[in-house]
């Protein structure tokens, strides 16, 4: 676990201090804002424009946290929170099984293109945690790269999606719903945010909540 968790670090670090212009790039507000072209559909699935508590936990600032936020007409700041302090600057830099907050903090969580470097038990860890912090009412919109059904094309995409981990794992819905159960949400849902053009790579959207 520690040592997948310092290759994660450290290739989130790599990624960003290298000559990796086209990554950068998608590390900006309008890059994630083609990377999610359904950005108003991400709004009304988190209820943003109502929610009073926003937390961004994505690789790459939180540029695209507060397009939405703004998007939305939220009251809410976005907090963002990176696995890495070595990008843009974030507000909390923090593992995700490790959340630094108190129950029931948020209202809205956005968890974007995370989990695929996170082994099973990072991400069960990680579930229980989004499911503390979730307020009542709350939801949290999941987004990771999905593999496809022919194995060649699927090792391409994990190279593509790789970021210099040297092991990522895409997990499809079945997979990611079985990490998610019993973890506390009162609901688990499949949401379709495609398609995605940059990259073209299939995505799982989940969206987890808790009821009022």
């Amino acid at each position: 676990m520690i040592r997948r968790r310092r290759e994660a670090i450290s290739a989130r670090e790599r990624w960003l201090a290298g000559p990796q212009a086209f990554g950068r790039a998608f590390d900006s507000p309008s890059g994630r804002a083609l990377l999610f072209p359904r950005a108003g559909k991400m709004i009304d699935l988190l209820q943003l424009d109502t929610a009073r508590t926003y937390l961004d936990i994505s690789l790459g600032g939180g540029g695209f946290a507060e397009l939405l936020a703004r998007g939305a007409g939220s009251p809410a700041r976005p907090v963002v929170l990176d696995v890495s302090a070595a990008g843009d600057p974030v507000d909390l830099v923090a593992w995700p099984e490790q959340l630094p907050f108190r129950d029931a903090s948020f209202d809205a969580v956005t968890v974007l293109h995370v989990l695929r470097g996170l082994d099973d038990d990072a991400v069960h860890g990680f579930a229980e945690e989004l499911s503390r912090i979730l307020a009542p009412g709350g939801a949290g919109l999941i987004v990771e790269f999905a593999p496809v059904r022919w194995g060649p094309l699927n090792d391409i995409h994990r190279r593509i999606v790789s970021g210099g981990c040297a092991e990522v794992d895409l997990r499809g819905w079945g997979r990611m719903a079985a990490l998610l159960t019993e973890c506390g949400f009162d609901a688990i849902d499949l949401v379709e945010l495609g398609p995605f053009a940059l990259p073209p790579i299939p995505r799982v959207c989940v969206l987890v909540r808790r009821s009022p």
